[in-house]
């Protein structure tokens, strides 16, 4: 297992800046509004959607950032999974929104596979 610091860098420029824009803005909710969003977030459909897509994407960059191929491939896959319940997810509301979900996941895959 080897470690390369330009992807160890990019890795956490592409994870850490949203994390880290989330928590801020998380805590200038009001009390309301923070009950709203947890309870948001741990409903299944966030969780099927949005938290398969984000744990996949984290996965994936990991096993690349740490050269272990099963990792990424996993997290290639658990990403596949959000993005295809995302698609569906939003086939139901809105079709043209439902193919560029689809797009988009195969293009984050790509670029994992890539960088």
């Amino acid at each position: 297992m080897s470690v390369d610091t330009d992807r160890l860098i990019s890795f956490f420029i592409l994870w850490g800046t949203p994390a880290v824009f989330s928590i801020v803005e998380y805590f200038k909710l009001s009390k309301t509004e923070k009950k709203e969003a947890i309870r948001d977030l741990i409903s299944l459909k966030s969780i099927v959607t949005t938290g398969f897509i984000l744990i996949g994407g984290v996965m994936a960059s990991l096993g690349r950032v740490l050269s272990l191929l099963p990792l990424h491939v996993i997290g290639t896959f658990i990403l596949a999974i959000g993005g295809i319940a995302g698609a569906v997810e939003a086939w139901k509301t809105e079709k043209k929104k439902s193919i560029v979900i689809l797009v988009l996941i195969v293009s984050m895959i790509a670029f994992t596979f890539v960088i």
